[in-house]
């Protein structure tokens, strides 16, 4: 802007000393004129008119020219101000520029980092159904999570030597000279040192088992399973165990039911419910019903009513009676269909349920 307004005053300049140098010039020759007519016309009074005359056009001529010359002058201060008015709005302009250069710098770094966030919560949706598992699973378990993360490499011979501050999977000595086993330990709750043998929270497994998988156990003890009848007979059939049963229903509802003895028969006696102490908690005292019963799958019938069919009629297996009470082994589901998973006071099907003993 400066080079271009000094290119200006040099062009007014200009324009004003070649006026200025015009006039002048007229001017003298204008006199130069007078001066000659005045030694060539004679004194009669026609040629003094004549004279008079060109003096009053020389005059005209010359106020012309300074008329000429103010308009000059007044278009050369009004391209001036035009000048500056351009210059400032130049001014103008490149402060908007650099403010929108700025903002648009701001922008850009917005949409980098909102870009950044998209790409991460596609991350997390391309994993949504995981984590709909985990949150399901940290949900089912109020007091503790069974999880294989926290496995340790230690063989105890129970949950009380686990000696962890925190719940999780183990591996159980062999019974009686068999092999070793994994089992979950429950640390955290009720003073800890509870063996976890049954575990429901989504239904992922299916119940539905014959005797010889009720026997041996089945499912993970990382999510959901049955240990096995003959490790929890093995397992109690020396001092006394104590039982307690957790239990939540699809309105995140909790309960629980505390046994100060529990005990399993043999497996000829079907892993009958041999033993159950006094009742404590807030579930009601309600497997005191089972107490004495054989267990019953659907391809080995154990229930006391030769009428009926416990275990096929209701999906499960249990030691049922005529038929249940509670029925723990049911099919996962939230509906108060009889074939649900069932403790007394519910309405409808159990959504978590756990089993766990610990010696005295």
């Amino acid at each position: 802007p400066n080079v271009g307004r000094g290119h200006h005053l040099v062009a007014m300049a200009s324009v004003n000393k070649l006026l200025l140098s015009l006039l002048v010039v007229l001017l003298g020759t204008s006199v130069l004129c007078i001066e000659d007519l005045a030694e060539t016309i004679d004194d009669s009074p026609k040629a003094t008119l004549g004279l008079e005359l060109m003096e009053e056009k020389m005059d005209n001529l010359q106020f012309s020219f300074m008329e000429l010359f103010v308009h000059v002058k007044e278009l050369g201060e009004l391209f001036t101000n035009n000048q500056r008015t351009i210059e400032q709005n130049q001014l103008e302009t490149n402060h908007l520029m650099n403010v929108l250069e700025d903002r648009l710098a701001a922008n850009v770094s917005l949409i980098t980092s909102y870009s950044k966030q998209i790409l991460d919560y596609q991350t997390i949706c391309a994993n949504h159904d995981e984590i709909r598992k985990e949150l399901s699973a940290m949900k089912s378990h109020p007091r503790g999570r069974l999880t294989a993360k926290t496995k340790s490499p230690r063989t105890i011979k129970s949950c009380q030597e686990a000696n962890s501050p925190t719940s999780g999977i183990f591996k159980m000595a062999g019974i009686n000279g068999g092999d070793s086993f994994d089992v979950f330990c429950e640390l955290e709750s009720f003073d800890g040192g509870w063996l976890v043998f049954q575990q429901r929270y989504n239904g992922s497994v299916d119940f539905y088992r014959n005797w010889m998988a009720y026997r041996n156990g089945f499912g993970d003890v990382g999510g959901e399973f049955w240990l096995g009848l003959e490790k929890i007979y093995q397992l109690t059939k020396e001092g006394t165990w104590e039982l307690i049963v957790e239990l939540k229903d699809f309105h995140d509802n909790y309960k629980y039911a505390r046994y100060s003895e529990f005990g399993l028969g043999t497996e000829r006696e079907k892993y009958a419910l041999s033993e159950l102490g006094t009742y404590s908690g807030t579930a009601g005292d309600y497997l005191k019903y089972h107490k004495g019963m054989k267990f019953s799958t659907f391809d080995n019938e154990n229930d006391v009513d030769d009428s009926r069919h416990c275990a096929e009629e209701f999906h499960g297996a249990w030691w049922f009676s005529n038929c249940y009470y509670t029925h723990l082994n049911g099919q996962h589901s939230d509906s108060d269909d009889t074939t649900a998973i069932k403790w007394p006071n519910s309405k409808s099907g159990l959504k978590f349920t756990r089993m766990m003993i610990r010696k005295v």
